[in-house]
């Protein structure tokens, strides 16, 4: 059998390039990232907290254009993978460079596809610095696609033309609303049962336990329900 096995104990860069595929891995191969190493594919670093391997036949592809996410477009720079990866634990370091940011300041958030056809889900950047974009991942992340946008979270349209959004998402204590009507927020359990209910922007869930969330808001004006994916962490 023709199996490559790459063990990186350092970090592993692979070559930048305008469209291109920056990790690309044949049927029988697989690429091996050691607990502590960087894989860097093309400026998309993967540190797993155990050893982690990818796989063939796979590939990771970066392509220097803004991905509409619910409507708002990301930053000039995303990746994608040929097939999902899987049971990812670890810190995902997304960088960026003037060129790529599409209007989006330094306040950005991390976005992961979970799959083809899945939920963009919104990171909070772990880091002060400009230019990358970090959070590390303590449960298990399934990943298709990565880019960045605003660190607002979630962002859904409302009545046709307004937008509410949440965020950060995920956050381990403050949830913020963003929407310029009165609102009723109702958060449930994945069991069905309401948790917490508040009329206030503003929601403190750190009592809740870690995990995923619905959150269900109400426009007071016309009583039109939307739902959101939160995870407290």
């Amino acid at each position: 059998m023709n199996k490559t096995t790459l063990v990186l104990f350092f970090t592993l860069i692979l070559t930048f390039s305008a469209t291109a595929q920056v990790l690309t891995i044949g049927e029988n191969g697989s690429v091996e990232v050691k607990s502590g190493a960087t894989l860097n594919a093309g400026g998309l670093e993967l540190s797993p907290d155990a050893d982690y391997t990818i796989a063939g036949t796979n590939s990771i592809e970066k392509t220097l254009t803004a991905i509409s996410i619910d409507g708002v477009e990301s930053m000039a720079r995303h990746y994608e993978t040929a097939e999902d990866l899987t049971g990812f634990t670890g810190t995902i370091v997304y960088n960026y460079e003037d060129a790529d940011m599409n209007g989006i300041d330094h306040f950005a958030a991390l976005q992961i596809l979970d799959t083809s056809g899945g939920s963009w889900m919104n990171y909070a950047d772990e880091d002060s610095a400009d230019y990358t974009v970090t959070h590390a991942f303590a449960e298990a992340v399934q990943i298709k696609a990565v880019t960045a946008n605003d660190a607002t979270l979630s962002i859904e349209t409302v009545d046709g033309n307004m937008s509410i959004s949440i965020y950060p998402n995920p956050t381990a204590a403050i949830l913020n609303v963003k929407f310029d009507k009165d609102l009723e927020l109702t958060i449930y359990n994945l069991l069905g049962q309401q948790v917490l209910n508040s009329n206030s922007k503003t929601l403190d869930i750190s009592g809740l336990n870690d995990g995923t969330y619905i959150l269900v808001a109400k426009n007071l004006e016309n009583n039109t329900t939307t739902n959101f994916k939160i995870i407290k962490e």
